[in-house]
């Protein structure tokens, strides 16, 4: 991304925006809400376009002009816009399997072959998840169903996961779990994006962190540069004091 700048109604919610992200690189994502982090993901997945300039240029994979469908067999998209379509009609399996269309659940004119069941059986297997095949989504724990979604993420095996605040509204078992799948995908080899104000998100394989503020980017390097107090207190504009453990970071 150069110079590329996103208007959504009378807000200029990225202004100028840079930001290089190699293939299977991991990279958080940090800032205040009303910062422009979910405006960042929404234009990855072509939801929202960047305003015409000369200088602008956004390119996904070496390609600056996608079919959408195409892209999302390479960019997996875990997010809260998701989470709150999940309704009562739809089945854990079918959440799963409606990763292959785009839609949230699967609709009659949907073509479900023996081999997209074959991967929907794998990807709930790797998310510890097949047993929720059948249940009815407004049943389910927020953590079961961040879980379903992840696997529904990982339908098409994508190169990267683009995670939008995932751990939202989970208990502390929940997030437990979350994190330990998220840990066991990029020891995979899978590339994660994650955006999110949380620093406890952030799990150690994450050696990168980029912090925006007013749709810019306010600073970009190694973890431990940048997840400082002094940057932190900065960017959230109270004081904030930060430690590390075990490769996880806290503030308060």
């Amino acid at each position: 991304m150069k110079n590329v700048s996103v208007q959504r109604g009378n807000l200029l919610a990225l202004k100028k925006f840079n930001l290089r992200i190699e293939a299977g690189e991991h990279v958080a994502i940090l800032g205040p809400n009303g910062s422009g982090k979910s405006t960042l993901i929404k234009t990855i997945t072509r939801e929202c376009y960047p305003l015409l300039g000369d200088n602008t240029v956004l390119r996904i994979l070496g390609h600056e002009n996608w079919n959408i469908f195409e892209l999302r067999a390479h960019l997996g998209v875990v997010s809260n816009d998701l989470m709150a379509r999940c309704t009562r009609d739809i089945t854990g399996r079918e959440l799963v399997l409606s990763g292959f269309f785009g839609s949230i659940g699967i609709w009659p004119n949907h073509e479900v072959t023996p081999a997209m069941e074959e991967a929907t059986r794998e990807a709930m297997q790797q998310l510890n998840v097949l047993h929720l095949a059948d249940r009815w989504l407004d049943e389910l724990s927020s953590g079961e169903a961040r879980r379903l979604l992840i696997a529904r993420a990982l339908i098409h095996r994508p190169e990267t996961l683009l995670l939008d605040e995932p751990t939202t509204s989970l208990d502390i078992f929940a997030l437990h779990e979350v994190r330990g799948h998220l840990r066991s995908l990029a020891a995979a080899g899978v590339g994660l994006l994650l955006v999110t104000h949380h620093l406890d998100d952030i799990i150690p394989e994450i050696d990168r962190v980029v912090l925006i503020r007013e749709g810019t980017v306010f600073a970009d390097g190694p973890k431990a540069q940048v997840l400082t107090s002094g940057g932190l207190s900065e960017i959230f504009r109270v004081p904030v004091e930060v430690y590390e453990r075990d490769g996880y970071y806290h503030a308060w």
